[in-house]
C-alpha cells in the first residue's frame, strides 16, 4: 500500500511539531527553577524547628544599645501545644503556641530587649527554643527608616532620622526623575 503525499506531509509535520515541543520544554526538566527556591521574602529570617515555623523574625530598634522589639510570626503546625523561648543579649521571653495556631510577636507576645547590642542594618545572634530544641540564628536588625517599622520602635519614631533623605533642590538633576511643584515651566 502506498501512502498518499498528504499523509506523508501530515506525519512529517506532526513529527516536527513533537520534536519542537520536546526541544523547547526539555530544558525546564534539567534546569534550576527559581520558583522552587524557599526564601524569606520579608526583611526578617525564617527558621523551622520541628512543626514550628518562625517567619520574618527580626528586631526593630532605633540605635545600638537602645531597646529593640522582636517581630515576626511563630506558627505551630503540630497537634500539641509547644513552649517557645526567644533569647537575645541575655534576656529571654517564653510563651505557649497552641496546636495549629500562630502567634504574632508584634501583637500577641511583646518581647522588648533593653540595651540591645545589635546595630540597625546588622545581623544579630538570637536563640530560638521549642520544647527544649534550640537553634541559633542571625536575626535582621531594622530601624525606622522604612515607614512600616516606625510604629514598632519601642521608644517611638524620631523624624530627624530620615530628614537627610528628603528630596530637595540639592538632589535635583542627579539622574532621578524630577518634579518641582513651584516651577510652572515644567
Amino acid at each position: 500500500m502506498k501512502l498518499a503525499p498528504s499523509q506523508v506531509r501530515r506525519a512529517a509535520a506532526a513529527s516536527l511539531a513533537a520534536v519542537a515541543v520536546i526541544g523547547v520544554t526539555g530544558c525546564s526538566a534539567i534546569n534550576y527553577q527559581a520558583t522552587t527556591h524557599q526564601y524569606s521574602g520579608s526583611d526578617g529570617v525564617r527558621v523551622d524547628i520541628d512543626d514550628v515555623k518562625f517567619r520574618h523574625i527580626a528586631f526593630v530598634g532605633a540605635e545600638e544599645g537602645g531597646p529593640a522589639r522582636a517581630i515576626g510570626t511563630v506558627n505551630n503546625g503540630g497537634v500539641e501545644d509547644v513552649e517557645v523561648e526567644i533569647s537575645a543579649d541575655g534576656q529571654s521571653h517564653s510563651f505557649t503556641v497552641p496546636a495549629g495556631q500562630a502567634v504574632s510577636l508584634e501583637n500577641d507576645e511583646e518581647f522588648i530587649v533593653e540595651g540591645f547590642s545589635g546595630a540597625p542594618g546588622s545581623i544579630h545572634d538570637v536563640t530560638l527554643t521549642v520544647d527544649g530544641d534550640t537553634e541559633d540564628i542571625g536575626a535582621t536588625v531594622l530601624d525606622g527608616v522604612l515607614p512600616e517599622y516606625r510604629a514598632l520602635l519601642p521608644d517611638g519614631y524620631d523624624e530627624a532620622v530620615v530628614e537627610h533623605l528628603e528630596h530637595g533642590p540639592d538632589t535635583w538633576g542627579s539622574g532621578a526623575a524630577h518634579h518641582d511643584p513651584d516651577d510652572d515651566g515644567h
